[in-house]
């Protein structure tokens, strides 16, 4: 028989080891279960610290700052790996950390002045090791330390600053206030999380000095007075551990070029902080997520830390006031932890919570709420066998108690273990992999690469990976001065080129495979083929993802289809599982974009049934899809023909135009817009002569259509009619005479004249 109030402040070589074993758990379960490569959602940040694209915005400073060095003392692939590795072993770390904080919280909160035996004793480090042991082997931390990624780092501060805090409140030594203060200003100038954690901190002081001054229990021999603490030098080494992050960030951006990429100067820079802090808040979950957890994980921790002083502070049987509410935060925490696949309340809100950070933060309180329930209940449950008058010996725990606490330990261990290994979120991530491989491999003599713009990232950095200089160009890239920036790397300032690029890059694209002698020299297409097709001309040779218009021999171009077919296949098989999986949204996106590239050259080659069947796999377009037919459908029920035809001319859907055009020339044989649609419907299906009638009929209302003068001297061009050709492309360039098109058009009609 011990007395617990001898050792109540301590954590001894048995916190120590339990600790060491739940870290060294949750190292081998990523090691081990952890999906292989790179999350695309790291792709970005990997690019910007490799050199690959310059960072978009300020955050996160500090890990770019820890990591970019890597990529330059060994490359890009050793780089890699070494994140890989430094990633669980972080895992470990935040799981010791997590044991540590649940014991020393149950420490601060089991009260008693009874000597009670040795196995009374055990009830902390059990279910702090319990609670630590879910949290090592959840989803949200398995997700965050596939790598040593940003939100691995910030919850290493946050668990690193706990722990410090809660050490420092039992132990006393400002050698752990101190450190803990400047951890939180760094935490703060990552994510504005940061900035509670000084109240948190001062919140929890008060209320255990609130305890000890109600008696709740007794005063810890170093908890200092109110008047003794340090609050200045709490103060400002909080905001010298800000201050210092800040600057951080910020020069760690701008040495990096994200300054020049964003046209900001370096004051820009520290004034967008707000900015940024409201992105990442505003980014880290929907409305819905942060209610749902702060409501189930934040709220249960809680309540809980309220309730479970009454409970154990004196060997008065537990009130049912207090039973029933822990009873039930323990089973709302339990929901959190993603252990039982039954109950996985994130399996269907993961989409609402964005942030890795905030996803492991909302699981760690669901892990110390779930100990805090397992340790009240085996606490109220051992008490029963004590006998109050200490003159009787103590009646040892039923054989039933004894085996309880395993019984329960075992129970949800066995659970986690079948629930742990994701082979089909493996299988995604390894066949977004294999198909950024393939692209760079098929791009051998390749320098631009026109593509969508979701793989790009990827695409770059397996390109460095293997020593090759491919940059991508976005065609779906917008106006903001960064992404203009990063589709106009590699081109001199002022060039053609990079004016073209500035301006979009179907214009490039445009100016390249219509008007550049031998522009499509070293230049591979994903995306973009209209234009050939506008143009009549032969598609540029495919292979399995990338078309090159020269120099891609047959054989070449087979062993490309040959493997893009086998990634399909791929996809194929775990179509079904894919669809019911809870991947991260950016692996999502990842794996749906390579489904439809490998569907889109499929269809270009008239592998009809392999489009067909990868269609029908990628959940993402079908549900796209759908809201589309149920969108057009809810548009057009209620629309007259003329309100239809607008509509359909707005979305240059020619054929739907058709229809709602044949209504409305019943009443007005000569509608301009009625006419427009059924020649341009015309020309896409090749009946020159019939598109020359409809759009001349244009011109009797609007002479000085510059879209109708355009298209009917293609029109005329595609007949052979030279002469009426340029008659009406110059007339559109004296409507529009700064308009690319119509001047491209003027110059093709003159080259075909004889």
């Amino acid at each position: 028989m011990c007395d617990m109030m001898n050792d109540r402040w301590q954590i001894g070589i048995r916190d120590f080891a339990l600790a060491i074993m739940a870290g060294a758990i949750a190292f081998f379960a990523v090691q081990i279960w952890g999906v292989p490569g790179v999350d695309p959602s790291m792709w970005d940040e990997i690019a910007a610290v490799s050199g690959v694209r310059p960072p978009c915005g300020i955050f996160p400073g500090l890990w770019r700052l820890l990591t970019g060095w890597m990529f330059w003392l060994f490359g890009t692939s050793a780089a890699i790996a070494i994140l890989k590795f430094v990633g669980s072993v972080g895992a470990g770390l935040c799981t010791m950390l997590v044991c540590l904080i649940a014991r020393q919280v149950l420490a601060l909160l089991i009260r008693t002045s009874h000597p009670f035996p040795v196995w009374y004793r055990r009830i902390a480090p059990f279910f702090a090791f319990l609670g630590a042991f879910f949290f090592g082997i959840g989803e949200p931390l398995a997700n965050a330390a596939q790598i040593f990624t940003p939100d691995l780092l910030r919850l290493l501060m946050l668990l690193a600053s706990v722990h410090l805090s809660l050490r420092w409140l039992v132990g006393g030594g400002r050698w752990r206030l101190f450190p803990a203060m400047v951890i939180m200003g760094l935490l703060a100038s990552e994510t504005a999380f940061g900035f509670a954690l000084p109240f948190v901190l001062v919140r929890s002081y008060m209320g255990i000095w609130w305890c000890v001054m109600d008696g709740l229990f007794p005063k810890p021999e170093k908890l200092a007075e109110p008047f003794e603490l340090p609050k200045w030098r709490m103060f400002f080494l909080f905001l010298g551990g800000l201050g210092f992050g800040i600057w951080l960030n910020g020069a760690q951006f701008i040495f990096l070029g994200g300054a020049e990429a964003n046209g900001w100067s370096t004051a820009d820079v520290y004034f967008r902080y707000a900015t940024g802090y409201w992105y990442t808040i505003r980014h880290a979950a929907s409305l819905i997520g942060w209610v749902l957890g702060l409501g189930f994980c934040v709220f249960p921790l809680v309540l809980g830390i309220c309730l479970f002083p009454t409970l154990a502070r004196d060997d008065r049987p537990m009130p049912f006031a207090c039973g029933a509410p822990m009873f039930f935060i323990g089973i709302l925490a339990l929901m959190q932890t993603g252990v039982i696949p039954v109950t996985r309340f994130w399996s269907f809100s993961s989409v609402e919570v964005y942030s890795g950070f905030l996803l492991a933060f909302f699981n760690f309180c669901a892990m110390v709420t779930v100990s805090l329930f397992g340790a009240a209940f085996a606490f109220e449950c051992q008490r029963t066998y004590l006998n109050a008058d200490e003159e009787l010996p103590v009646q040892p725990p039923g054989l039933a108690l004894r085996g309880l606490a395993p019984f329960i330990g075992l129970v949800l261990a066995v659970a986690a273990v079948f629930s742990v290994p994701n082979p089909v979120e493996t299988e995604m991530q390894s066949i977004v992999d294999a198909a950024i491989e393939e692209t760079v491999r098929e791009c051998e003599n390749v320098k631009w690469l026109f593509t969508d713009g979701r793989l790009d990232a990827g695409v770059e950095l397996e390109a460095k990976r293997q020593g090759k200089e491919l940059k991508t160009l976005n065609m779906m890239s917008g106006a903001s001065k960064w992404e203009v920036n990063v589709r106009c790397r590699g081109f001199e300032p002022g060039s053609p080129d990079y004016t073209a690029a500035a301006t979009g890059i179907p214009s490039l694209l445009r100016i390249w495979a219509g008007e550049k002698v031998n522009g499509m020299d070293g230049v591979g297409l994903q995306l973009g083929f209209e234009f050939w097709k506008r143009e009549q001309k032969t598609l540029p040779k495919a292979s399995g993802m990338v078309a090159i218009e020269k120099g891609l021999d047959d054989a070449t171009a087979e062993q490309g289809i040959q493997r893009a077919k086998a990634i399909a296949d791929r996809i194929l098989a775990i179509a079904d599982k894919a669809a019911k999986a809870n991947p991260s949204p950016a692996l999502a996106s990842a794996f749906s974009a390579v489904n439809w590239l490998i569907s889109r050259f499929a269809r270009l080659r008239n592998e009809v049934d392999v489009a067909k069947g990868l269609d029908r796999a990628n959940t993402d377009l079908q549900r796209m899809l759908l809201a589309v037919e149920i969108e057009r459908q809810r548009t057009f029920m209620h629309l007259t023909p003329l309100e239809g035809l607008e509509i359909a001319l707005r979305r240059a859907n020619y054929a739907e135009a058709r229809r709602y055009a044949a209504a409305v020339m019943q009443n007005d044989p000569d509608d301009p817009q009625a006419n427009f649609a059924m020649g341009m419907d015309a020309l896409m299906n090749k009946k020159y002569e019939e598109a020359q009638r409809y759009l001349e009929k244009v011109l009797k209302r609007r002479p000085k259509e510059p879209a109708v003068l355009n298209n009917l001297s293609i029109v005329c061009r595609k007949q052979r009619k030279y002469k009426e050709a340029e008659d009406y492309a110059r007339r559109a360039v004296d409507v529009l005479p700064g308009s690319p098109e119509v001047q491209g058009t003027l110059k093709d009609a003159l080259e075909k004249a004889p």
